[in-house]
């Protein structure tokens, strides 16, 4: 599916991520993984270099700092000749808090990570994608950007302007041959959710439809399809892998 193609993908090295590399490896793409812990991302790397017919490359890199993005841009630039794809995952939550017990210094932690670094990286690609007329990018946001969460205040601010930055760049662009799309990504089964009870995971679960929760592959699995060429006439759009809820 995406043999001679490059993807870049921000927070490869667990959870989502590393499904969405995974993924990926598998159809053949070149792949780039840019993360703050060099650890995480080598590691997948070499569990994904065997899976597929493309190279994997890491980069260590700030997400929201312009000057080392940009890098890895011209390096990818410079290996590849290309860049088809971006994938936008890289995120945290931050500590849970209710707003009165939410500091400046966590706000502005989140809002960088989160939302910051998706303008940063989308800039960085677009005169690229631009100049040849094609390119796919997928930010990844959250339930929490479309219903709110009371005790993730940044999370939750952050993730909904994910979206509408999605919907903004899409309109920009929708003449370029350029599609942004949004994955808005319902309670997946990661490694930071393992560290809860039985009974918590199983209060979350009584809020999905579905009454599971998510896996990785499974947002994984939308994230290849907005990559593709199958999704030539999709843009501007927040596709809900969220086990029924319907957010809007």
């Amino acid at each position: 599916m995406f043999t001679g193609k490059t993807a870049i993908v921000t927070g490869g090295g667990s959870g989502i991520g590393r499904a969405i590399v995974r993924a990926m490896a598998q159809r053949n793409a070149h792949l780039i993984l840019v993360d703050v812990n060099l650890e995480s991302i080598e590691t997948v790397a070499q569990e994904v270099r065997p899976l597929g017919k493309g190279k994997v490359l890491v980069r260590r890199a700030d997400v929201s700092n312009s000057k080392e993005v940009q890098k890895v841009v011209e390096d990818v630039l410079s290996a590849f000749g290309r860049i088809d794809i971006l994938i936008n995952n890289a995120g945290i939550t931050g500590p849970p808090a209710p707003l009165t017990e939410v500091t400046e210094e966590d706000w502005d932690e989140v809002m960088k990570v989160d939302l910051k670094s998706v303008f940063i990286f989308c800039k960085a690609v677009i005169g690229h994608m631009t100049e040849k007329k094609s390119g796919k990018i997928i930010n990844i946001s959250s339930f929490a950007g479309k219903a709110g969460n009371p005790y993730w205040v940044p999370y939750s601010a952050a993730k909904a302007g994910v979206i509408n930055l999605s919907r903004t760049m899409a309109l920009g662009v929708a003449t370029q041959g350029i599609n942004v799309n949004c994955v808005c990504a319902g309670t997946t089964l990661t490694p930071m959710l393992r560290r809860l009870s039985d009974e918590q995971i199983e209060g979350l679960k009584r809020g999905i439809p579905m009454g599971r929760l998510a896996q990785p592959e499974e947002t994984a699995a939308v994230v290849c399809f907005l990559a593709s060429d199958e999704a030539s006439y999709i843009t501007g759009q927040c596709i809900n892998v969220t086990g029924g809820r319907g957010y809007e």
